[in-house]
């Protein structure tokens, strides 16, 4: 591994900060979900320590839906975890000198569309894997996100507004404020629904996934 990284060393700048993964600092949100636990034991049980076999499994995961659940589940808290919580951890240090990296950046590049392909906000392993197309939409400049849900000739767009953007931590608050509800793509009906302000973490942003964890508790991969 150490062989490896020391040879890619010798690439040109331009390569080796094409590999540069961003990596993020830990903010304060809920506590983790209790199945966190079991699912970050099942993952390293099976998983060799380090980040690329973590990121191989959650790109294949936000590929075609094809690993366990509860894996993927242990993945995101392991990324979390063990990459995330210190910018000046020895292993952050060393990657960043042997890669020529920059410093630990927040996930800046999240705005545009972002497919979202799994979440724990459910308990039911059935369902997270998100079963419909589900699109998380982010304009940092006109501070504006929505999600948007196909279910069959329906589509839900839920607009809201993005209160802030912590850059050092990766968190953005927002609130979402109106419901259109469009039948073939016409729009029959709006609703302006009881919200509470949510945060959503970004603590990794990089080769076209991110992995986020709410204010709720739960932790989210998505899809560029």
């Amino acid at each position: 591994m150490i062989q490896k990284r020391l040879q890619s060393a010798r690439l040109p700048f331009s390569s080796r900060q094409a590999r540069c993964s961003r990596l993020v600092m830990r903010v304060s949100t809920a506590g983790p979900l209790s199945s966190e636990a079991a699912a970050l034991s099942k993952y390293r049980s099976s998983n060799d320590e380090g980040l690329e076999p973590c990121l191989r499994l959650l790109k294949q995961a936000a590929a075609d839906k094809s690993v366990q659940p509860e894996l993927v589940e242990g993945a995101l808290a392991y990324l979390e975890q063990n990459h995330l919580a210190a910018a000046e951890g020895r292993y952050t240090l060393l990657l960043r000198a042997v890669l020529s990296c920059p410093a630990a950046q927040p996930a800046a590049d999240i705005d545009g569309s972002w497919r979202l392909m799994f979440s724990t906000a459910t308990s039911s392993r059935l369902m997270q894997y998100i079963p419909v197309q589900e699109d998380f939409l982010i304009q940092m400049g006109p501070k504006q996100c929505a999600l948007e849900s196909v279910v069959g000739p329906f589509r839900f767009n839920i607009r809201g507004q993005i209160a802030g953007w912590n850059a050092a931590s990766g968190a953005m608050d927002f609130q979402f404020t109106a419901v259109d509800i469009l039948l073939f793509n016409k729009q029959i009906w709006q609703v302006t629904p009881k919200t509470k302000p949510k945060t959503y973490t970004f603590y990794y942003e990089g080769g076209g996934i991110a992995a986020a964890r709410s204010s709720a508790g739960g932790l989210s991969l998505l899809r560029k």
